[in-house]
């Protein structure tokens, strides 16, 4: 049973909702000032397993979609700059 936590932009009020199945979940719900409630956390099912290895031990760590994401982007960030660096030294 996912918990899913809401929250609304204009009155800031949190509201954690449970669901039977991820299927069911909902990106917004009505909130009591009339706005959306936007949804804050993902459902289990969005969450993916990524090996982290400190050089002395890996292990599985399960990630949020948000973090996976977060994460592909540095990288691409610091594949750029490498990028950049490799051309400067050729010219």
């Amino acid at each position: 049973m996912p918990r899913i936590s809401y929250s609304c932009p204009s009155c800031s009020a949190v509201k954690k909702k449970f669901y039977k199945t991820s299927k069911d979940i909902e990106k917004t719900i009505k909130c009591e000032c009339g706005e959306e409630l936007i949804r804050q956390l993902s459902s289990p099912s969005q969450k993916s397993t990524m090996v982290v290895d400190n050089g002395v031990q890996a292990k599985a760590t399960e990630l949020n979609r948000e973090i996976v994401e977060i994460i592909e982007d540095r990288e691409k960030a610091q594949l750029t700059q490498r990028g950049d660096a490799v051309l400067e030294n050729l010219k």
